[in-house]
């Protein structure tokens, strides 16, 4: 393990990054928005990342940070709670994206446990931020095994009843950062997918039969739609989503019912359009809106777990 100041923020707080090395594969973790730094095996990086802490703070990209209370879209930037109307930072056309003002990924967390190849970190905001119920605490932990699996265990508590879907948000380039991200192979155990309207809320739970959703067999992520895709996959049970690219191969897994693919259409300024895909584990966008969605909420005494796993191998 290997813990360096990596820059001081304009609030004049001190930001640093932890490494770890198990065998052959690495990563390291910011502790400015828990964000995922790096993540690879010998000399190779299969993620995106800002040379500088500024970078980070001005960025709208979300670049590797986890994102909480709720990740993803909420419409209206409004939801109706056991009778109780809460309003939200409006900062994706009219609605809230990522949790607006409220979003973990936009502060400095406190490193409270490491290990040989982990690391803990931890996140308080106020009761009310950004139009949220409840005080909320958030820990990640970050362990890395000698065969590649990076597992990512989050744990969300709040005194209130509030809706809830943390994730992590690391742009992946397999290229081992060369190029885009369009020859990327995808496989996506998901008979269904979320469709959106032309702001990316839910219109509803569709089949991917037939449509150019359907990676249920592999398929090149710029095969279709120009590679052009920001929707959440309703993954099946203990499915495992594959992507390949030349450097290395992911496989993901997690405990939620959903993954948003994004393959990056609106990065800008330090990295180009669809030069990462990001798999968002979490629940569907608008969730709070749609009692259909699978649902989950912190409560008191009633904490939200979830895990997620990248797999890399070696091509």
């Amino acid at each position: 393990m290997e813990r360096t100041v990596f820059g001081v923020t304009r609030n004049g707080e001190t930001v640093d990054r932890i490494s770890f090395r198990n065998g052959r594969f690495h990563f390291s973790v910011l502790t400015f928005g828990a964000v995922l730094y790096s993540f690879g095996y010998d000399d190779v990086n299969l993620v995106l990342n800002h040379e500088k802490l500024s970078s980070y703070e001005n960025d709208s990209s979300y670049m590797g940070e986890v994102v909480g209370p709720y990740a993803n879209r909420i419409a209206g930037a409004s939801f109706t709670l056991d009778g109780v109307e809460y309003h939200l930072d409006k900062n994706n056309n009219g609605n809230n994206l990522h949790s607006g003002s409220a979003c973990f990924g936009q502060r400095v967390w406190s490193v409270i446990g490491i290990g040989e190849s982990s690391v803990t970190l931890s996140i308080s905001t106020p009761d009310g931020l950004g139009g949220f119920p409840g005080f909320h605490e958030c820990t990640v932990t970050y362990l890395l095994s000698d065969d590649g699996r990076l597992v990512l265990d989050y744990i969300v508590s709040s005194d209130r009843k509030c809706p809830v879907s943390v994730t992590n948000h690391t742009y992946f380039n397999l290229n081992g950062g060369e190029g885009d991200i369009k020859n990327h192979v995808l496989t996506v155990p998901a008979e269904s997918y979320v469709s959106v309207d032309e702001f990316l809320i839910p219109v509803a739970v569709a089949p991917v039969c037939g449509t150019d959703f359907d990676f249920r067999t592999p398929h090149a992520i710029g095969e279709r739609r120009n590679g052009a895709y920001d929707n959440t996959f309703c993954i099946d049970k203990d499915g495992r989503i594959r992507a390949e690219g030349t450097k290395a191969a992911m496989e993901i897994w997690t405990t939620e019912p959903g993954v948003q693919i994004y393959t990056g259409g609106f990065l800008s300024g330090d990295h180009e359009q669809y030069s990462g895909v990001c798999f968002e584990s979490g629940r569907y966008p608008d969730t709070p809106n749609n009692p259909g969605f699978p649902q989950a909420f912190t409560e008191s005494g009633k904490p939200y777990r979830s895990t997620t796993e990248f797999s890399i191998e070696v091509r």
